[in-house]
């Protein structure tokens, strides 16, 4: 029988949970903490559903769901706990299982076996590491999260962990899709104003996963069902490495360079003798951040900059469809607390702009996605505002918020947002994801252009 023995685990995990939110109710602010302390165990329980709110109207996929479809009803249990054994040693680890229904709410034919069995239910241990702290040095081993970078919404020095598009696109939180790899980070701390760091993937290769064929997100030829990826195999000569010296300079300037040669996550079509393959070629990326708070100006500044060397781009008069390109890309923004007529209570409005530009361009190659080749560069603003009412409800706070992404080549996201923190516990958003695009495949909007949605989000968190 097809797919026999989800039923039956989906059925246990709603059960448990069930259960757990009923006890988590009756103990408002649950947490645990043993052996004097140094043992702590904590998480969250998360239901988010999607509706999609259009129909589909020429995008480049997701049209086996149609107007008012729920596209996406994943419930998660995430689980971390930490024990702290001295003054030395630290071990961490973060599992969370999940079931997401739109796989039973769907006619059974809307999607290939191979897709259910990947992303019906989830069971992972997303993080699993020791942390070894000895006078300046720290070194942390196993599969982690490792964070470079300054930006918000888009990434430029975040490149270590690929991420999990598979269920909500970009639309979650960094550290909520960051696929952990199993890793060797050391930082030495020289004095309190300067940290070298060095990081080792040594065996393992993870790229960015997409969603599968029939699945609300997919993007055609990417994923499960879609064209093949090329194998990478496990060995010494297939990791990354890289390192990065951190500073401080004066009163508060923090600035950083990197040098980082990895695989590139992004797939990229490559002509093999064996056909059509989804292939990631290493590139080197240098770059620097840096983030400073001006106090008059009652402002936090960041940005970001990078040189790709040799970024894989698509071109087919090349035998495998590759052409290496250097790439520069950067970033600027700025962050400020307002007070703003329509609250007594303190406002955040930040602003980012992104750049990136392929170099030494020609016309055979095509970046960006671009079909016609027309723009070798690309140009994204962003913008975030919210506003918090801790005394609209009793015991309760009140967020509006709203963030804009618009690519100058006339694509747009926009995503206004409600959330309600309840106590200590539980958290409540309603929000809505609009795009708008030219029907093609160009940078991160356009591809998804007609797969608008509205979508509720309710979390209780045991910390």
């Amino acid at each position: 029988m097809r797919g026999k023995g989800y039923p039956v685990l989906a059925r246990r995990m709603a059960m448990f949970i069930v259960v757990f939110i009923l006890s988590a109710w009756a103990s408002e602010g649950l947490a645990y903490t043993l052996l004097d302390g140094n043992f702590e165990l904590k998480g969250f329980i998360r239901n988010i559903t999607s509706v999609r709110t259009e129909e589909p109207n020429g995008g480049l996929g997701g049209d086996q769901f149609k107007k008012y479809d729920v596209e996406l009803t994943r419930t998660s249990l995430q689980v971390e706990s930490s024990y702290t054994f001295n003054r030395v040693v630290r071990a961490y680890g973060r599992w969370r299982g999940s079931y997401d229904g739109v796989f039973d709410l769907k006619d059974s034919q809307t999607f290939p076996q191979e897709v259910v069995d990947q992303n019906k239910v989830e069971n992972e241990i997303r993080e699993l590491y020791v942390d070894v702290r000895k006078g300046p040095l720290f070194l942390r081993l196993g599969k982690q999260q490792i964070v470079w970078g300054e930006s918000d919404g888009l990434r430029l020095a975040d490149i270590i962990n690929p991420l999990d598009l598979r269920s909500h696109y970009l639309l979650e939180s960094w550290e909520a899709i960051r696929i952990g790899l199993p890793a060797i980070r050391s930082i030495y701390t020289v004095n309190p104003k300067l940290d070298l760091e060095l990081v080792w993937v040594p065996v393992s290769f993870e790229p960015t996963k997409w969603a599968g064929q029939g699945m609300y997100w997919e993007i055609p030829g990417l994923g499960t069902g879609g064209v093949p990826e090329e194998k990478v195999p496990t060995s010494l000569r297939n990791g990354s490495v890289g390192g990065k010296i951190r500073s401080i300079i004066g009163s508060g300037l923090e600035v950083s360079v990197y040098d980082y040669y990895h695989r590139d996550e992004i797939p990229h079509f490559k002509l093999t003798p064996a056909g059509l393959l989804l292939a990631h070629p290493y590139m080197n990326s240098i770059g620097g951040t840096f983030n400073t708070n001006v106090e008059a100006l009652k402002t936090i500044f960041r940005g970001e900059a990078v040189y790709n060397i040799g970024e894989a781009q698509l071109d087919f008069t090349k035998p495998d469809f590759i052409s290496k390109k250097n790439t520069i890309a950067l970033m600027l923004g700025a962050d400020r607390p307002t007070y703003l007529p329509i609250n007594s209570e303190s406002s955040l409005l930040s602003f980012q702009v992104f750049y990136k530009k392929v170099l030494d361009t020609d016309p055979l190659t095509r970046t960006f996605g671009d079909p016609n080749n027309t723009v070798p560069e690309e140009t994204v603003l962003t913008g975030f505002f919210n506003t918090s009412y801790p005394h609209a409800i009793p015991n309760g706070i009140l967020t509006p918020s709203l963030f804009v992404a618009f690519d100058v080549v006339g694509a747009w996201w926009v995503q206004p947002k409600v959330s309600l923190k309840y106590g200590d516990s539980w958290t409540v958003g309603l929000a809505y994801n609009g795009f708008t695009g030219k029907n093609n495949t160009r940078g991160f909007f356009n591809p998804v252009n007609d797969r608008d949605e509205v979508y509720v989000d309710i979390k209780y968190s045991f910390q």
